[in-house]
């Protein structure tokens, strides 16, 4: 059975993962003819903000990645840079929920050489799991019509008020992409049951070992999903996965 690694860090703290990260998600970009965004997405590397979840596998390297991007009162998500050209009432539309705390799920990419496994799905999953320890309550996405099934296990649901229903013809004219909105990523009421359960074990044991499946085919996926491991005992987690092992054997 494969293996993978889940880990996540602030973008800051990381720089050299962090340019792998964006080597590996212009090749996915220039594959599906998206070229005109490529030179511009890199401020987020240097952003305090900015939370990065990659996966990594033994042999084939980086596979995988995403990003959490946390937004202050004055600051704008990618996603309202993107849509406002578009349709003004986007700002209107998120800022109720700016009190809140708000934080956008972007720059999802799984390379050619681990698909058709489910990836997207667990990189979301652990993405959302971070609200929690990064104080956001609400999340959005601006998601690809081709990855929208993904977003909806993990509780998103689509933010009608703005484009037609949601959806713009973006960022080419052969992608729909569709706003979408996590409410509630606390509670995360409105997640598909299966993915709430995992959602919640994720948060309450950031560090663990365990077989996923989103697609039908299992792989093995070990998590680390403290951005900041200073906030934690780890010792804690590690007694737990220890349990866990002998409960198991």
């Amino acid at each position: 059975m494969e293996r993978i690694t889940i880990r996540a860090f602030r973008a800051v703290d990381q720089p050299d993962l962090c340019e792998a990260y964006l080597q590996e998600h212009r090749k996915v970009l220039t594959d599906f003819g998206v070229t005109e965004i490529i030179a511009t997405d890199e401020a987020w590397t240097r952003s305090p903000d900015c939370f990065v979840i990659i996966a990594e596998h033994s042999a084939l390297g980086m596979v995988g990645g995403i990003r959490l991007q946390r937004a202050a009162m004055s600051e704008e998500l990618p996603m309202e840079g993107a849509i406002w050209p578009m349709d003004h009432r986007i700002h209107a539309t998120l800022e109720p929920f700016r009190p809140f705390g708000i934080a956008e799920v972007c720059g999802l990419w799984n390379a050619h050489r681990f698909a058709g496994r489910g990836l997207p799905t667990v990189l979301s999953m652990a993405a959302v799991s971070l609200a929690n320890q990064v104080d956001v309550r609400v999340v959005t996405c601006f998601v690809a019509h081709y990855t929208l099934r993904h977003a909806l296990k993990v509780g998103f649901t689509i933010l009608e008020e703005v484009g037609d229903g949601g959806t713009f013809t973006y960022p080419i004219p052969q992608i729909r992409s569709i706003a979408m909105m996590i409410p509630d990523a606390l509670r995360l009421q409105t997640a598909q049951d299966v993915y709430r359960q995992r959602l919640l074990s994720l948060r309450l044991r950031p560090i663990q070992e365990v077989m996923e499946s989103p697609s039908g085919t299992p792989f093995m996926v070990r998590y680390f999903l403290h951005v900041d491991p200073r906030l934690f005992d780890l010792r804690i987690y590690s007694e737990i996965q220890s349990v866990r092992l002998r409960l198991t054997a």
